[in-house]
């Protein structure tokens, strides 16, 4: 779960959406694989591209990010 940060929303229904992170160290740069959802199932226009998942620095960092992270559009 990303703490230290503002809820997650869902651009496509506004629910919130949870945030895991794996942290790998080896390498000297700190790399995250992601996994992003809906907190609970709810009828999105967005299903088809959640869960989210990849590698990246940060969560907004992943691709499709910022067509699913924030508020809805």
């Amino acid at each position: 779960m990303v703490t230290g940060h503002r809820a997650l929303l869902c651009r496509g229904c506004a629910g919130n959406l949870y945030a895991v992170c794996t942290v790998d160290h080896s390498g000297g740069k700190a790399v995250g694989q992601w996994e992003v959802d809906h907190e609970t199932p709810v009828p999105c226009p967005l299903s088809g591209l959640l869960p989210l998942t990849g590698t990246a620095a940060s969560v907004h960092d992943l691709p499709g990010a910022e067509e699913v992270l924030g508020p809805p559009v």
